[in-house]
């Protein structure tokens, strides 16, 4: 009889920490601006650890996902066959329920499938990646074409939120490393595993880039890769010049994770295997907190840990009607709290002291990713993408375990 291979859950828990970095890169922008608007000059603090988080998360962690995509990628046809139901489907969904939670909480908002809202330029790209790659790996010359793309797309002003075209055009590359990259390649490259003294200089070669960039690196926001180097008042010869290095840093944070990552299952492989829900729900509740001016704010960290609290509690319980309940009752009551003014002088607080500053915001930003990895956010997910084909399974969920072995 042939054996089972073992699963490795190095790729899972490598996306797992990938889709816990993303709300740490959001919150650290949001409570930088904020602390450096009450207490320093007004802009964002790049030269500080607010400013080493955000560069070193954004200079590979969309990178990052983005090969792992190309890497599971292999079947062009099957890449083709999914492409509509995981990537563009929930894009539209989210597009459309979005456009209601501009309208709810902004006042205003205005309907475009055209111009990704929030971070959904993630889904459009994975789906004109997936879905064109079946034509594009006809064409012999195409990594050295999507590497061209790469540099091009920081030159052309016109291309930015219009289809994603900035971030759809930089990142395609990174999808193409993680596709050409075979099984045999990879192994090879975690051949470093046996030589420590390797990887530590690479892990401090790149954590050295990292604070270079804080002191003498563009703004934040070109690390997005999003708009050209116009924006940015930058001359097209440091915009070159910086995406090669962000290329070569990418690539190396890549390298290192894969050597250091376990194999072995955990929480973060289980994050890994469920990073849908937290990247779509966190954005909602990342961009009530920035307009409201509820972050950082001791109120607003208490409710996000309440949530991270439930969100552990959930994964244990048997019952799921008494968990979702609590789900419900806890958010019924924060939107009464926030909605009755009685907390409003407490709106926007930030201790003066930095280090407690950088407690809540990172302490905030886990339980944010731990709240919406419990199992009433996935099965969210699942139904809203998935509509009523999926009442059936989640009535099973809901009866629990007894209720499966009877059908």
């Amino acid at each position: 009889m042939g054996t089972t291979k073992a699963r490795d859950y190095m790729f899972d828990t490598f996306r797992g920490l990938l889709m816990l970095s993303i709300p740490m890169s959001h919150f650290t922008k949001m409570t930088g601006n904020l602390y450096s608007e009450l207490y320093l000059n007004g802009s964002f603090p790049k030269d500080s650890l607010f400013g080493f988080v955000y560069i070193t998360i954004n200079v590979f962690v969309m990178q990052a996902f983005m090969f792992l995509s190309g890497f599971f990628s292999k079947k062009p046809e099957r890449a083709r066959q999914t492409a509509w139901s995981t990537f563009m489907w929930p894009y539209l969904v989210f597009t459309f329920l979005y456009f209601f939670v501009r309208w709810g909480f902004f006042g205003n908002a205005h309907l475009t499938f055209l111009s990704p809202p929030f971070a959904l330029w993630f889904l459009w790209a994975l789906f004109f990646y997936r879905f064109f790659l079946i034509d594009m790996v006809k064409f012999r010359w195409l990594l050295p074409v999507g590497l061209i793309l790469y540099f091009v797309a920081g030159m052309v002003q016109e291309w930015g939120d219009f289809l994603a075209l900035g971030r759809v055009l930089s990142y395609f590359v990174f999808f193409l490393f993680g596709y050409y990259c075979s099984k045999e390649r990879l192994a090879w490259f975690q051949q470093l595993k046996t030589k420590k003294g390797i990887l530590v200089i690479l892990a401090a070669v790149l954590v050295a880039s990292s604070i270079l960039l804080c002191k003498f690196g563009p703004s934040v926001g070109w690390y997005l890769l999003r708009e050209s180097y116009h924006s940015y008042h930058m001359q097209l010869w440091q915009d070159v010049l910086l995406r090669l290095m962000v290329l070569v840093l990418s690539t190396g944070w890549i390298i290192l994770m894969i050597n250091i990552i376990p194999s072995k299952k955990g929480f973060l492989a289980y994050v890994g295997a469920n990073t849908m829900p937290i990247y779509m729900f966190h954005l909602t509740l990342r961009y009530v907190i920035e307009f409201k001016g509820l972050y950082v704010g001791f109120v607003a960290c208490l409710v996000v840990a309440w949530f991270g609290i439930l969100g552990i509690i959930g994964q244990k319980m048997k019952h799921k009607g008494v968990y979702i309940a609590c789900i419900i009752i806890s958010a019924a009551c924060a939107v009464a709290l926030f909605a009755s003014g009685l907390l409003k002088s407490w709106y926007g607080l930030c201790p003066h002291s930095i280090v407690l500053t950088y407690i809540l915001c990172y302490a905030g930003a886990i339980m944010v990713g731990i709240a919406f990895v419990s199992p009433f956010w996935i099965k969210l997910y699942d139904l809203l993408v998935g509509g009523t084909g999926k009442l059936p399974q989640l009535t099973r969920w809901l009866k629990g375990p007894g209720y499966e072995a009877e059908d």
